[in-house]
């Protein structure tokens, strides 16, 4: 857990220092346990919902937000919102998936470029 949360930390600090526009994060393991999430974002009970966008579903809803599922490669998947209330990116990992929340004026490529290589850093730690 504390190795998890020094990666978040870092994350954190590193998408604020290069203006990536990223709100909130958490880790959801392959079982669908919360392993950890930023204070501002719970998905305690939203796991499922992570989980099935993985597997395909194409729309979803967070947190009583609506997205649609606009992307899908092999580095993650693009969820944005259609009212403009920003995006939200699953970048999976081995054990797990690590889920941002990025505010409207982000550059959702690039911002799961960014996050794909923190994922990576948490595969198997999980």
């Amino acid at each position: 857990m504390d190795e998890t949360k020094n990666i978040i930390d870092e994350l954190g600090i590193i998408a604020l220092e290069t203006n990536i526009k990223i709100a909130g994060v958490a880790v959801v393991s392959d079982s669908g346990k919360i392993v950890y999430q930023t204070d501002n974002w719970d998905l305690t009970t939203q796991t499922n919902i992570i989980l099935n966008v993985i597997k395909g579903d194409r729309s979803f809803v967070l947190n009583d937000v609506e997205f649609s599922v606009v992307e899908t490669t092999t580095e993650g998947i693009i969820g944005t919102n259609d009212n403009g209330m920003g995006h939200v990116i699953f970048v999976p990992f081995q054990g797990g998936v690590l889920v941002s929340y990025a505010m409207p004026r982000a550059d959702p490529p690039k911002t799961l470029a960014f996050l794909k290589t923190f994922a990576m850093r948490l595969s198997e730690k999980v």
